[in-house]
């Protein structure tokens, strides 16, 4: 959060990641006319923007504002070549669990139309019960599904955040079920205990099966994006270099045989 943008993309292509994940705050300080020529000459794709949504008014948005916002996210997507954007249901904020269902589909509906005219992918987010006033209400995948099915639109997914849903009960046969409908999966790892409601500790530092869980995604059907999502204000005071050389070092460590393909394909892809 700490990192200036430029600084941010040069170092995740210097140490070996060819896609990065965008929020949309850094972005609208850089410039998104100015992201993208920076991106292109770095050869670095973009797998998400974070986020929009927030449909119930937790956010201070109105829902009216919300679309509006909405819109907003998918231009900047479309002029960075986001694949996907990223959406938060809001917190339940004094309605009843219906209406905020309702303003949940009836907006992602509208954001949908307009995202397939840009060519771009939404993925709804759950986040744990923690969030449940505030980010989110749906605090499941099988709550979050239930979502898609009423939706029923071809370019809405999930985005599945391994410190919000790593825990749920019976995740081997929950993620083999919820892996096709998956656009995104946000990795990281959960401290024990939490310092914070925000605390993540880097893939392989916590007490979640990181490895298990991102290999059940693959067997289920995920064809999405792996994206290192880690909010950890100890992690932020690193210098920059360092940090993101302990990203890499804890993908190589928690999933070998995948990160040593990965690393393959950037020398491989990599100007001599």
């Amino acid at each position: 959060m700490r990192m200036p943008f430029e600084e941010a993309v040069l170092n995740f292509r210097s140490e070996g990641f060819r896609s990065i994940g965008l929020w949309r705050p850094r972005l609208a300080d850089f410039g998104e006319d100015r992201a993208a020529i920076l991106l292109q000459d770095a050869g670095m794709s973009v797998s998400s923007l974070s986020f929009a949504g927030g449909f119930t008014g937790s956010h201070g948005y109105r829902y009216t504002e919300a679309i509006h916002d909405g819109f907003d996210a998918l231009k900047q997507a479309a002029i960075v070549g986001a694949e996907t954007v990223v959406l938060v249901a809001g917190g339940l904020n004094g309605h009843i669990t219906k209406h905020a269902r309702r303003n949940v589909v009836d907006g992602i509906r509208t954001l949908s139309e307009r995202a397939e005219q840009l060519g771009v992918q939404l993925a709804l987010r759950p986040m744990r019960k923690t969030f449940h006033h505030t980010w989110s209400f749906l605090n499941t995948c099988d709550e979050t599904i239930g979502i898609l099915d009423q939706i029923q639109c071809p370019n809405v997914g999930l985005a599945i955040d391994l410190y919000h849903c790593g825990l749920e009960s019976d995740w081997k046969k929950s993620l083999r079920t919820i892996a096709p409908h998956t656009s995104l999966v946000f990795v990281n790892d959960l401290p024990c205990p939490n310092s914070t409601e925000y605390e993540m500790c880097l893939p392989g530092d916590g007490i979640l099966p990181v490895r298990a869980i991102l290999e059940e995604f693959v067997i289920g059907g995920f064809e999405g994006k792996f994206e290192v999502h880690v909010w950890s204000e100890k992690l932020w005071e690193l210098p920059s270099r360092r940090l993101f050389a302990n990203v890499r070092e804890s993908l190589a460590r928690v999933w070998p045989a995948a990160w040593g393909h990965w690393a393959r394909q950037f020398r491989n892809d990599s100007p001599a």
